[in-house]
């Protein structure tokens, strides 16, 4: 055995390695800091791509110790736009120039082979594929000396295990320049980012919580979605609802349930502004729906003059409080009517929770018309008393500005771009 084939036979055993951590990476939502610290070896462009979570000092320590990293952003927008674990795992080990330069060089031979057929269209339509790694294809064809061969890769059985089949098939040139133009975005980003500001972990009591949400935190989906994705979110590090709570002080529960403390503080805002006599949030039921079990809510913000402005379903409205303060779902929903309405009918369970303790009330209206959602008024005394009022007072008030500013946003914005259609329909 030469020299050559032992080191990419090595390769390959340290790539199985690094893939495994991408997979746990991915199921987990993070890594702990030493499987981190193998797969950053490998794919040092993934620092500026992780979120470093640590761990508060004790004692008289001089500095805070990094105690593992969690996905960002951009990670999971990745998988999203690549649809299956295997090529999104490529994608990341691609992410390594030395891994990826055969990947390009095959890329580039599919480009030559298409360029010399007498339909122009199949190479347009391959370089549109790629996007902006076509950059990388274009300067491995402009330095080459030899033509770029279609010969298969040293991790040539991993790709047939993880896509079911390797990347020189005929069958994988839709992968293969997924694989690339997702490596390109990424590698692009992890140049241009620096490394995000380290977050604390998850403090799972009540002291904290409001801590807890913080930019750069990833809040898992309720379990009902991800159970479909068969993931095992790592509660230190992420937002994760726990079961298996019930009768508990509202304290515990909010700190073991993001999703429903996040619905608690939104009827708590509501609240609060309507207080002020100054416009507010409406939550509504559309006609015809239980309002223990509806398949969507409304929302909607009241001006002072009464008027009223459309701001979606909740789930939409959440998708965008969430995106407002920089916190990302994991795994990340695709912004279609689909996904939402499947986010929509999955917070119904927790719309039946809060109405059951006595958190949210709901209040029927006239025939025909909508119903609304309120603060119930049991948990509204209860907010402004101990042991919740440091919790919905001085702790969150971060959130609650964030949510109210974002409705008022949305309010202006689109009482703006309604009176600019109502003077060009006049004109």
């Amino acid at each position: 055995m030469d020299s050559n084939t032992t080191r990419q036979n090595n390769d390959t055993l340290n790539s199985e390695a690094v893939l495994n951590l991408c997979l746990q990476l991915w199921q987990q939502g993070g890594l702990i800091a030493d499987k981190a610290a193998l797969l950053l070896e490998a794919v040092p462009a993934l620092r500026s791509l992780l979120q470093p979570i640590i761990q508060p000092t004790k004692n008289d320590a001089e500095t805070d110790i990094v105690s593992a990293y969690s996905l960002t952003a951009p990670l999971l927008d990745a998988f999203n736009d690549l649809g299956q674990s295997g090529e999104w795992q490529l994608a990341l080990l691609g992410l390594n120039p030395d891994v990826r330069q055969h990947w390009i060089n095959l890329a580039a031979a599919r480009c030559q082979e298409a360029g010399a057929m007498n339909d122009p269209m199949v190479l347009i339509k391959l370089i549109q594929q790629l996007g902006n790694a076509s950059e990388w294809v274009l300067a491995q064809l402009e330095s080459t000396i030899t033509a770029p061969q279609i010969i298969a890769s040293p991790l040539v059985q991993t790709e047939r295990d993880l896509l079911g089949h390797s990347l020189n098939d005929n069958a994988a040139i839709p992968s293969l320049y997924r694989i690339l133009r997702t490596s390109h975005t990424l590698f692009t980003l992890s140049e241009q980012n620096e490394p995000p500001a380290p977050i604390q972990v998850v403090d799972l009591t009540a002291k904290q919580l409001a801590n807890n949400w913080c930019s750069g935190r990833l809040l898992a989906l309720p379990n009902t979605l991800l159970d479909e994705h068969d993931l095992k979110p790592n509660a230190d590090w992420l937002l994760v609802s726990r079961l298996g709570y019930d009768n508990v002080p509202l304290t515990e529960l909010f700190a073991q349930r993001p999703w429903l403390f996040l619905l608690s503080l939104i009827i708590f805002v509501q609240d609060a502004w309507a207080a002020e006599q100054r416009g507010g949030l409406l939550l509504a039921l559309p006609v015809g729906q239980n309002a223990f079990a509806p398949s969507q809510v409304n929302v909607a913000v009241q001006g002072i003059d009464g008027d009223e402005v459309s701001l979606g379903s909740l789930a939409e409205f959440l998708m965008l409080l969430l995106n407002e303060i920089n916190i990302t779902l994991y795994p990340a929903l695709d912004a279609n009517a689909e996904s939402i309405n499947h986010l929509n009918r999955v917070l119904s369970a927790f719309i039946a929770e809060l109405l059951a303790q006595k958190i949210w009330q709901f209040t029927e209206a006239g025939r025909g018309e909508s119903g609304h959602y309120r603060i119930h008024t049991s948990f509204s005394d209860a907010c402004y008393s101990l042991p919740l009022a440091p919790l919905f007072g001085y702790k969150s008030q971060t959130l609650q500005r964030a949510i109210k500013q974002l409705a008022q946003h949305c309010y202006a914005n689109k009482k703006r771009a309604s009176n600019r259609m109502n003077l060009q329909g006049s004109a």
